[in-house]
């Protein structure tokens, strides 16, 4: 059996319960927009704040894979045997 729905993604949204995030996206990408247009001279900040955000995400894949891990075993330290 095949189903097919013609859905809108913010018809999604209101059938889930989901909070309406456009203006919050808006209103980030715009101060996003605004720091890279004062920054793009000062290529220090510039490296700094990649820096950082590389970083958060590292930080957030490492966690992701280390819950992965809690559920196949291979994050689980063997005993020794044979002492």
């Amino acid at each position: 059996m095949k189903i097919e729905i013609d859905i809108e993604p913010d018809e999604v949204r209101e059938l889930f319960g989901l909070p309406d995030t456009k203006a919050v996206q808006k209103l980030f990408l715009e101060r996003v927009t605004n720091w890279a247009n004062q920054q793009q001279n000062d290529a220090e900040a510039t490296q700094q704040w990649l820096n950082a955000m590389i970083q958060g995400g590292r930080q957030s894949f490492d966690a992701y894979q280390a819950f992965l891990r809690s559920f196949t075993g291979s994050g689980r330290v063997k005993a020794s045997s044979g002492d």
